[in-house]
């Protein structure tokens, strides 16, 4: 492990090991040290140069600077050659992939087509969007979600509780429901996200890309069939949303495939990283704070800040670049890093302070390119937290639950944690 005894060792922080793979301690301690790294930018060995100061991180993320482009936001890590090259993956791809999913949220660089997904989702009145007068409804709904997730663990008074697994339960719960795709579809969401999560931020080859390729194959034909019967129905849900906007069908499966994906991982993996924090802590300031409503709003705010479950997202530099800061970025794939820039000192002086001042956190995107679920997302963390704060208040970590090894992912991280109280 990195420490602070060994700030003179010249190799960069993130060189072997990613987000994924270390806990949050060792991941602030890391984060530490990339603010002090002499260089603005570093070309990791993925082929992704990675950027992580708040100015440039911004800028990057707006993707409205001449040469900057969001076109490679969903593509896979290993590209789409190697998928072509892996006869286990031809067949899946060619069965739920054929002809490739449109452009719709992340990746789309039509500028008005893109305003008009991005205000269906999340405009003043968009699907995603939660008023002060809705949210308590909202948070009604996630509240069953949670219970019905405990109770779908088996979980039994006495017994351990895997928070890892009830997480990306009540996760997949949550987007499913809101994106309208049918309940029995729900136990498979999580498998399926993460299989497009891990072709984005993952190396993988043989069985395990073929796997990942079906996976986010049934992820496409499943939100394909939500949209068709969706909008048709008379209820005003997601599809019916997308069809009224007059999307076509192609893009609302899209746009129902990347909220479910992004949606899912995002929320679970800051809930675990986020448990892991709070219970860590032997005088329990933050945890104690989910008992007060105002104080479980500032916690899950802060978690998000710190340890978001999507740490980074791609861009692509079509020409060399030179950033208002005045880093230069050379033509290519861009790794930027938003969870670093949530610690830029120059940004948040105090960044680990809950009651700390600094600029907005880029953990949901900035501009134009701010994540549509950014409010739903926010407050299924809240609740998760706040619900198992109520259910276990005398909640311990269980020491030997994450020594498991975890794979590496440039862009999601997560954590194992089973708790016992």
């Amino acid at each position: 492990m990195i420490g602070r005894q060994d700030v003179a060792v010249v190799e960069f922080p993130f060189e072997t090991l990613t987000c994924n793979e270390i806990s949050f301690a060792e991941r602030d301690e890391r984060y530490r040290l990339l603010h002090e790294w002499p260089e603005p930018t570093y070309r990791h060995p993925s082929g992704l140069r990675m950027i992580w100061k708040y100015a440039d991180v911004r800028e990057v993320l707006d993707a409205a600077t001449p040469g900057l482009s969001n076109a490679n936001s969903l593509d896979p890590l290993v590209g789409y050659a190697r998928i072509v090259a892996t006869p286990r993956a031809i067949p899946h791809f060619v069965r739920h992939l054929v002809p490739p999913p449109a452009k719709a949220t992340a990746n789309l660089t039509d500028d008005r087509l893109h305003k008009r997904v991005w205000n269906t989702m999340a405009g003043p009145s968009g699907h995603f969007t939660i008023s002060p007068g809705d949210r308590p409804h909202r948070a009604a709904a996630m509240v069953e979600h949670f219970h019905d997730a405990v109770r779908d663990s088996g979980y039994r008074p006495g017994t351990h509780l895997d928070v890892t697994a009830l997480s990306m339960t009540y996760a997949a719960r949550t987007c499913g429901a809101a994106v309208g795709l049918p309940e029995s579809d729900w136990p498979h969401v999580a498998a399926w996200s993460g299989a497009q999560s891990g072709l984005l931020g993952r190396v993988m080859r043989g069985r395990e890309l073929a796997d990942a390729v079906a996976a986010l194959g049934w992820l496409f034909t499943v939100s394909g069939r939500a949209v068709r019967e969706g909008r048709g129905s008379a209820a005003t849900g997601f599809a019916r949303r997308l069809r009224d906007a007059g999307l076509s069908h192609r893009i609302a499966v899209s746009a129902m495939a990347n909220s479910l994906a992004a949606g899912v991982h995002t929320v679970s993996g800051s809930i675990q990283q986020g448990v892991q924090r709070l219970l860590t802590d032997p005088d329990r300031a933050w945890w104690d704070l989910l008992a007060d409503p105002e104080g479980s709003g500032r916690v899950a705010a802060k978690i998000l800040q710190l340890d978001p479950g999507l740490v980074a997202w791609k861009r692509h530099v079509k020409t060399p670049v030179v950033l208002r800061s005045g880093t230069r970025l050379p033509a290519g794939p861009v790794l930027v890093m938003f969870a670093a820039a949530n610690r830029d000192p120059e940004a948040f002086p105090d960044c680990s302070d809950l009651q700390g001042t600094g600029k907005l956190p880029l953990t949901f995107g900035f501009g134009r390119h701010v994540c549509p679920g950014k409010s739903m997302a926010t407050l299924a963390v809240e609740v998760f937290l706040r619900q198992l704060r109520e259910l276990a208040p005398e909640a311990e970590l269980v020491p030997e639950a994450s020594r498991t090894t975890r794979r590496s992912d440039l862009l999601f991280s997560g954590a194992d944690i089973t708790i016992t109280w």
